[in-house]
């Protein structure tokens, strides 16, 4: 009997191992997929983060540092690749916000924004926007115009004179506008990248919308339309939810507001983005996740290498989301204006002097000729003070016997380079028959803890520490007070910071 059934059981047996054959292979493939789908949502997580912070280039580095992959720091380190940096460590990438071929105005750069990560000392990231109005009076390859024409114009030089092809011409073009900035700016960039509309869009729509709490209602009658027309785009202030066409209607509407206010509108659309993408783990599918790389594949051209991109990721995990810096130019100098506000360091020159076009033009000392001095010395602040920029110290800056005004003119200037929490400027006593007058201009510390933040506006201002006079109470006294007294002389801080 088992000599008859040994047949069977062979066959059975045979059977069995054929069968358990294909679901091991079968399982094993099962396996190699799914590792392959964990590996490419990983892979699109990193991509999704980039993406979002290429796309509305004010906000870029707090949507990329929200996601927080802590996860994939072993996938970074090996697929990553580092990106340059500067003597001290920074590295700097330009980001660029443009139309696609669907809407007007293609290959102009109407968002831009200059990044610094320091992801090693501070752990920090400062973000600098620049108005799309912002002149250049000359360059050393781009002629002149203004700012997010360069890009365009000179793509379109490079396509005539050395017949290249537009896919060509546009990384030569992205370069030289990195370079160019780079120089008025007294900064190495050593990356950009350039993203359209499309891609925005359809970020915002995979992710199934954004909700945001509009600050004020915006009525645009002048939205850009099809063909070169107008629509009117409207949006009542509170809660709103909002697909992809909505929100980026409401990142590039202007008329309501002044340019600085899109910008603001941007970081906070930018940072709703990034926390939802965050919140529902960004990729649910393997046919959402191929769009994606795919709208990023196709809209979105950038100087760094894939390996670069990822390295870009691996960055962020490395910046501190408390430790944000974030500027943008403008024209609230507090000289023509009735306040200053950091990054006030432009003005409107009269249009008939640009062919009836509005410019924006470097605020110069002296005014002619027109420089960058006050801006690369606002830019050496943002680099290598961020941490003091951080901690906003309190200031408050007393008249002990300096001409009139010089305190105003001081507290204004602190405020444009960043250091925005100084008290109104007061005179030393409150006599006003007898005001008291010193003879030496100090800085002074309140307590010990602040002693080491009044040392670094004593160096910068270059004036001496000292304790604070008797005559002077002590309710008058700031984290750092700086006393002007009557030897106190006025010097730029241009002059102070480029020596």
């Amino acid at each position: 009997m088992l000599l008859s059934a040994s047949p069977y059981a062979l066959r059975f047996g045979g059977l069995f191992v054929a069968l358990y054959g294909k679901w091991k292979i079968r399982h094993e493939e099962d396996e190699l997929k799914a590792r392959r789908v964990r590996i490419l949502k990983r892979i699109a997580v990193i991509l999704i983060a980039v993406l979002f912070g290429l796309m509305i280039v004010a906000g870029t580095v707090k949507a990329l540092v929200s996601l927080r992959i802590i996860t994939l720091q072993t996938f970074f380190s090996v697929a990553g690749a580092d990106l340059p940096a500067d003597k001290d460590g920074f590295t700097n990438i330009l980001l660029l916000g443009a139309g696609d071929k669907d809407h007007d105005g293609v290959d102009l750069t109407d968002s831009m924004m200059v990044v610094s990560l320091d992801p090693d000392d501070t752990k920090s990231a400062v973000m600098l926007s620049l108005p799309r109005d912002l002149y250049m009076l000359s360059t050393e390859k781009m002629g002149k115009g203004r700012i997010n024409e360069l890009y365009r114009n000179h793509k379109g030089y490079l396509r005539r004179t050395e017949d290249l092809t537009g896919a060509e011409a546009s990384p030569l073009a992205l370069k030289e506008l990195a370079a160019e900035i780079g120089r008025k700016l007294g900064m190495e960039i050593h990356r950009v990248a350039k993203v359209d509309f499309t891609a925005f869009v359809d970020g915002v729509d995979a992710l199934g919308g954004v909700d945001i709490t509009v600050p004020y209602d915006i009525v645009d009658t002048e939205y850009p339309g099809p063909n070169y027309t107008y629509e009117t785009f409207e949006i009542r202030q509170g809660p709103q939810h909002l697909d992809g066409e909505t929100a980026l209607k409401y990142a590039r509407s202007r008329h309501t507001t002044s340019d600085f206010g899109r910008s603001a509108r941007q970081q906070q659309l930018l940072t709703a983005l990034g926390e939802k993408a965050r919140a529902q783990g960004i990729a649910r599918s393997p046919a959402t996740i191929t769009q994606l790389l795919k709208t990023l594949s196709e809209h979105v051209e950038t100087t760094m290498t894939f390996a670069e991109v990822l390295g870009a990721a691996k960055l962020g995990e490395k910046i501190d989301r408390e430790k944000m810096i974030s500027m943008n130019l403008n024209i609230e100098t507090g000289i023509d204006t009735p306040f200053a506000v950091p990054g006030g360091f432009l003005y409107t020159p009269p249009r008939d002097q640009f062919d009836g076009a509005s410019v924006l033009l470097p605020y110069s000392i002296p005014e002619y000729p027109v420089t960058w001095k006050q801006i690369q010395a606002f830019v050496q602040v943002l680099l290598h003070d961020r941490e003091m920029l951080l901690a906003k110290p309190q200031i408050q800056i007393l008249n002990a016997g300096a001409k009139s005004g010089t305190a105003r003119i001081l507290g204004n200037e602190l405020v444009r380079y960043g250091f925005d929490n100084v008290a109104d400027p007061q005179n030393a006593s409150d006599d006003r028959k007898n005001p008291l007058k010193l003879p030496a201009t100090i800085v002074v510390a309140r307590t010990p803890e602040d002693k080491k933040t009044a040392e670094f506006f004593a160096d910068v201002l270059g004036l001496p520490m000292g304790p604070l006079p008797p005559e002077i109470l002590p309710e008058k006294q700031g984290q750092v007070t700086i006393v002007l007294g009557t030897d106190y002389a006025y010097r730029p801080l241009q002059d102070l910071i480029l020596k």
